[in-house]
């Protein structure tokens, strides 16, 4: 009698977005597109760091493929908000196809040195400046707006699970090269190997998503926006007359910053400080996967407007907490707790920031705004990731990391600070 019960109680409350047809074939494509992208994000981290031995270029990598968002991110909104989203997540869903498939026939080729590998990357962040914010925007579409926290946290909860799942499946392909490394000719790589499988999974985990988008059926606008180019600083202004949720986005670069680059210093903590090899590193990447798995489950259970201010303060929390754990510890499964702490810390702060967006603002600006939000969490990356990356070469990853919680702890007190004021209540109230 309790089985139905849990599961009648976690179909009217977690995972009550999935009622929607639309929402449910959108959020099933995801899944299995997201899974394959982190097979490929960690494959090439590994692949790059285990060509050069530098700590570096797992930074170099992210931030060319995150940094176009920065730049082309008001381009990209106002596309967003201009035209119909559906076929504009369609087109970059499919060149995202022939970009995964281009990489890993060059890679199998050894045509892709690691300067060539950060130029696909780039190509990739100029699709991704406009995929991002036309996807976030394409939420609301998809759900009444009572179910709009539900289905932020149920996005928080498919992209965590992807990065749990797309590491591990990583793992088990670099282990699965080695495998069969004696039946292969002579000189084969098995690094390479791997990591050539990880782009071709990856390329075709974007037919569910594109099969998905062609059975959802929305009512898209039809009319014509005028493309001014003024246009795309409405979203700034609009965050200038409403400086609570400016403030906001303001903090979260800072907690990005600080936060983020442990996914790019992992490979050489996973060397220098517990000194184990690939298999260790994705059951990190994976412990912060299954983190940020139960913060987008508590999201979505839980998240109500009245509560956004706690559970971005539990975030900061938790993240400060697991990035100290790590620079104490040398020990893998004390590792893995940090970094299941880092992950949960980060999306229960993520998930939170996006849907207090995601209620506050007009449909008319939405792609603007989101896109400033991308743009923030894009911009971390030449700020954060770039410099954890030259500091863990020049004091060491244990000092750069008590470096990063210190970092988040001083971010947490502000946000006290902000979460606690009037105009924050007050907004919060308006957005339920």
């Amino acid at each position: 009698m309790e089985r139905p019960g849990l599961l009648t109680a976690l179909h009217n409350t977690t995972f009550r977005s999935l009622r929607h047809r639309n929402y449910r074939r959108y959020f099933l494509g995801q899944f299995v597109s997201f899974t394959g992208s982190w097979m490929q994000s960690a494959a090439l981290m590994w692949l790059l760091y285990d060509r050069t031995g530098d700590p570096r270029w797992p930074s170099w990598l992210l931030v060319a493929q995150v940094g176009p968002t920065v730049l082309l991110g008001p381009w990209g909104g106002g596309l967003a908000d201009r035209l119909p989203r559906r076929r504009l997540i369609l087109t970059t869903q499919s060149a995202f196809l022939v970009h995964a498939l281009a990489l890993a026939v060059l890679v199998a080729c050894d045509l892709a040195p690691p300067f060539a590998v950060l130029g696909f990357l780039v190509v990739s962040g100029v699709i991704q400046a406009v995929d991002l914010p036309a996807r976030l925007a394409f939420v609301p579409q998809l759900v009444p707006r009572e179910d709009l926290i539900n289905a932020v946290g149920l996005n928080s909860l498919l992209f965590n699970s992807a990065r749990a799942l797309g590491p591990a499946l990583t793992g088990l392909l670099f282990l699965a090269s080695e495998a069969v490394l004696p039946v292969l000719p002579t000189g084969t790589d098995p690094v390479t190997l791997g990591a050539v499988a990880c782009f071709l999974l990856n390329a075709l985990s974007f037919l569910a998503v594109l099969l998905a988008l062609r059975g959802i059926r929305v009512t898209e606008r039809t009319e014509a926006r005028k493309p001014e180019a003024a246009s795309y600083w409405d979203g700034i202004r609009y965050l200038r007359a409403n400086p609570t949720l400016g403030g906001l986005i303001l903090l979260t670069l800072a907690v990005c910053v600080f936060g983020w680059p442990l996914i790019t210093i992992l490979p050489a903590y996973t060397d220098m400080r517990i000194g184990a090899a690939g298999t260790t590193y994705s059951l990190l990447m994976s412990a912060i996967g299954a983190g940020a798995l139960c913060a987008a489950l508590t999201t979505a259970t839980f998240g109500t407007p009245l509560r956004r201010g706690r559970f971005l303060l539990c975030g900061t929390t938790v993240m400060t907490l697991g990035l100290f754990t790590l620079a104490q510890t040398p020990e893998t499964l004390p590792a893995a707790a940090g970094c299941g702490a880092m992950g949960f810390g980060m999306i229960l702060y993520l998930s939170t920031g996006q849907s207090t967006l995601q209620l506050a603002v007009p449909d008319e600006k939405r792609g603007r705004i989101l896109a400033l939000w991308a743009m923030t969490l894009s911009a971390s990356a030449p700020i954060g990731h770039l410099a954890a990356g030259v500091a863990v070469a020049t004091f060491g990853v244990q000092a750069v990391l008590l470096g990063m919680a210190t970092g988040v702890a001083t971010t947490t007190v502000i946000l006290a600070v902000v979460v606690t004021r009037g105009p924050w209540d007050r907004e919060t109230e308006r957005a339920a």
